[in-house]
């Protein structure tokens, strides 16, 4: 039954077990002494009365969870969106040796002396493996678990990491941390997500290992034989993903910790930020220059300064004498604004945030009943118990005076928690739902508690507005809440390269919605990295310029005419592909996908696509492949296509991949290319993101495959509506024969009222012109490009034709 493998396998656990005084002071689990069959799982009564408890909760996905008699906790249920799953259908059999539990999709086997774990695949490939000697074990209240690992298996997610997009070979920790212009090998940072997608010969799976304390993960680092994950304390209880589609791991693990709801449509739009924008008059200097050097932008922010000597919730009247009045005028220009807000609350008896905070029992005490004080930003500071649902409901009400006055979105700052000194003290105590838990355990969840109470508190002063909230730091499932940024960066190369791989591994992390600080926190970039900055930034999810204290000017215009020029082109860009964006975060909503993606996400066995000299390449969507310059002096860039046909949207040049390209890449110019099938919706440009309705839709097609599809969401852009069906969601297709080219529209879903819109669609790669085009029925005649009229044109040299319509045409016809 078992292979020459498994054999030898059994006889190497076999010598290893008689040596296992010599290992260190781990305890490894024991012989299977029985079993209880339980619903959709098992679980396997041991030596020393450990228990392993084995819940399939799909036929792809299985939750292990080691029950210790010696330290029971509680298991951790903030992180998990969903914890209510259907009876999944197993067969089970047994032999002298073995538990074999078998899905729909995966075997599991499970060795009773000692108890080990192997999944594999329904074609007998062993998709991951316990290590034959470690298994699950234990050194006190410590808990690790060591798998084997391939020569070939690699390793990506493990949320906001420095390295490379592989974290093949080195160790990782969790453990939220404050680390100012942090470098390639500064670890760990601000966020923590326990999870990773591995992959072996090719096939995906992942692991989420639900587990709040310090953890480490070892992945292959130092080591041939095995990699691990292990936490200072608390349980070993991890969830078992297969794929083997990398996109399908990503679907089930955002099933388990939540996906992204819709954010408002505004804060797609470009977003301006520095350390501070005071007082208001250049505030409102700021918003005039972007208005009258027609440069978009929707959202800006104001940091610490806005307060009154740092405390949260306030104004400094001095700077900011009549906010409501300052918010008025800048909603008139089509400006959000987003204000900062630190958990720190000044330890001032007087200020009536604190008074309500101590008469509500609001924040973190000692073990022996003294309230905590740190120092941070206002100075002695107190600490709201977000794991308290009181201290939540009570801090979501904070809000509404911000909200009163105009105030439309929330940045959590200092949330990891930062305190003066580094040293948030682990013996203090949260709520933690009556479990009464200690900083060890709740410190990885203090931002992602901080971000809940403010999405929730926002979202319940003003039920009918999408909540906006960024965060520095947080957990796996923030997602349900928050935007994420990459923390205090700085403006070099190495950080702009930096940031696109972070963003990656966050987006692999289940988080979607996330960005960089454009240009760099600290320091200032040169004219040239400023820009080839804001071209990356323009195809991130969040698109935000920010800067340090006292830096020098970080605006798009702060760099002379040129760069403003070039600054203005991308922006502009980023607002004409809003149709196209807003789409992806709509299936992102809805699967889990991120909207920046690596390149080996939809190529995933093609070896090229894990190179880390194309790292830099991500695709946005799934047929729009970028391959930003980050590097200044450099005007050519080395490109990879994996197979298929191509586009270069820049200049209507065509490949064939795989192949390996050198493109030209001047500074007012960011490599894109089409991938054969790809449908991109567009718009003119527009100031801000609610100037106009979508009045004139563009669509660019590559049709050099034989069909394309790409789902159009359209709803209101800021309301819980479309949770109720009231969106529209349009599918845009053409089919290609020898002699035809057919697109047309097919509404999936038609809830939402659009206005009359004019469409131009354009067709790529078309090498001679058809004989004539038919709009349904009627036959169009050919029109000069800049005619407002029915009819189409054909750009003979760039190989485009053109098809306009004053309406949404049933089907357009290319005949040749």
């Amino acid at each position: 039954m078992f292979s020459t493998g498994y054999r030898k396998y059994r006889f190497t656990l076999m010598l290893l077990i008689l040596f296992q005084p010599l290992f260190a002071n781990y305890t490894f689990l024991g012989n299977v002494q029985s079993h209880e069959r339980i619903e959709s799982g098992i679980i396997l009564n041991c030596d020393d009365q450990q228990r392993l408890k084995v819940t399939f909760l799909q036929s792809n996905m299985l939750r292990i969870q080691l029950i210790r008699k010696d330290f029971p906790e509680a298991p951790l249920t903030d992180p998990l969106a969903r914890t209510d799953w259907q009876t999944v259908s197993l067969t089970f059999n047994e032999t002298p040796t073995h538990l074999i539990l078998r899905s729909a999709e995966l075997e599991l086997i499970i060795q009773k002396k000692p108890c080990r774990l192997t999944i594999r695949d329904k074609s007998g490939n062993i998709i991951n493996q316990d290590d034959p000697a470690f298994g699950i074990g234990w050194d006190g209240k410590e808990v690790r678990c060591w798998k084997t690992i391939t020569a070939d298996e690699m390793f990506f997610g493990l949320g906001e990491k420095v390295g490379n997009v592989n974290k093949r070979g080195s160790e990782w920790v969790m453990w939220n941390s404050d680390h100012p212009g942090y470098s390639n090998s500064t670890d760990p940072l601000y966020q923590s997500i326990p999870f990773f997608i591995g992959m072996r010969q090719y096939k995906a799976y992942g692991i989420y290992f639900n587990n709040s304390y310090r953890s480490v993960f070892n992945m292959g680092a130092g080591n041939y034989r095995y990699f691990s994950f292990a936490a200072d304390q608390g349980n070993m209880d991890y969830f078992f993903i297969y794929g083997p589609r990398l996109e399908r791991v990503v679907e089930t693990y955002t099933e388990l910790t939540g996906r992204m709801p819709l954010p408002p449509k505004w804060a797609l739009g470009y977003q301006q930020c520095r350390w501070s924008y005071f007082p208001d008059h250049e505030v409102l200097r700021l918003a005039e220059t972007f208005r009258d050097k027609r440069i978009p932008a929707d959202v800006i922010y104001l940091d610490i300064h806005y307060m009154d000597n740092y405390r949260i919730f306030s104004w400094d009247r001095q700077r900011f004498p009549d906010p409501a009045g300052l918010m008025r005028r800048l909603a008139e220009m089509g400006f959000k604004v987003v204000v900062i807000i630190d958990p720190g609350i000044k330890a001032d008896p007087d200020y009536h945030i604190t008074k309500q905070g101590l008469q509500g029992n609001h924040f973190l005490r000692y073990p022996d009943g003294e309230l905590y004080i740190g120092s941070v930003w206002p100075g002695p500071s107190y600490f709201p118990d977000f794991s308290r649902a009181q201290t939540r409901q009570w801090w979501g009400s904070l809000f509404r005076d911000l909200i009163d006055v105009g105030a439309k979105g929330f940045w959590t700052d200092m949330n990891e928690p930062a305190v003066w000194g580094k040293a948030f003290p682990l013996e203090v105590i949260f709520d933690d739902g009556g479990h009464f838990s200690d900083q060890k355990k709740m410190h990885n969840l203090y931002g992602f508690l901080m971000a809940k109470a403010t999405y929730e508190g926002v979202k319940r002063l003003q039920p009918d507005r999408r909540p906006f909230v960024l965060t520095r730091a947080g957990f796996a499932g923030e997602q349900r809440f928050t935007a994420v940024w990459t923390g205090d960066n700085a403006a070099s190369e190495e950080h702009l390269e930096l940031g696109i791989r972070m963003l990656q591994g966050l987006g692999l992390s289940g988080v979607p919605f996330v960005g960089t600080d454009v240009g760099g926190f600290i320091g200032t970039p040169s004219q040239e990295l400023y820009a080839r900055w804001i071209q990356t930034g323009a195809f991130s999810p969040l698109f935000r310029s920010h800067t340090h204290y006292g830096s020098n000017d970080q605006e798009p215009w702060s760099f002379g005419e040129n760069i403003e020029m070039i600054n203005r082109q991308f922006i502009s860009l980023r607002y004409q592909m809003m149709p196209y964006l807003y789409s992806l975060f709509y299936e992102s909503s809805r699967n889990g996908a991120p909207l920046l993606r690596p390149l080996f996400w939809h190529d995933q066995t093609d070896p090229q696509t894990y190179n880390t000299a194309y790292q830099h390449q991500f695709f946005v969507g799934e047929k729009l492949l970028l391959a930003p310059v980050t590097r200044v002096g450099h005007y050519l860039k080395k490109v990879y296509l994996p197979g298929g046909k191509w586009l270069d949207y820049n200049t209507e040049k065509t490949y064939e991949g795989p192949t390996h390209i050198i493109v030209e890449a001047p500074l007012d110019h960011l490599p894109m290319f089409l991938r054969e099938g790809a449908i991109i919706p567009r718009r003119e440009t527009v100031q801000y993101i609610e100037e106009q309705p979508l009045n004139h839709l563009i669509v660019d097609i590559f049709p050099a495959a034989s069909q394309g599809e790409f789902l159009l969401y359209e709803d209101d852009g800021i309301s819980f509506d479309y949770l109720n069906g009231e969106y529209r969601l349009t599918a845009l297709q053409y089919q290609r024969s020898e002699k035809q080219l057919r697109f047309q529209t097919k509404r999936l879903h038609d809830q939402f009222r659009t206005p009359r819109r004019r469409w131009e669609i354009r067709f790529h790669g078309i090498e001679q012109a058809p004989s004539r085009i038919l709009a349904g029925k009627v036959q169009l005649k050919p029109v000069q490009s800049d005619q407002k009229k029915s009819g189409y044109f054909f750009e003979e040299q760039k190989h485009v034709i053109t098809v306009v319509t004053e309406t949404e045409p049933p089907e357009i016809i290319l005949i040749f």
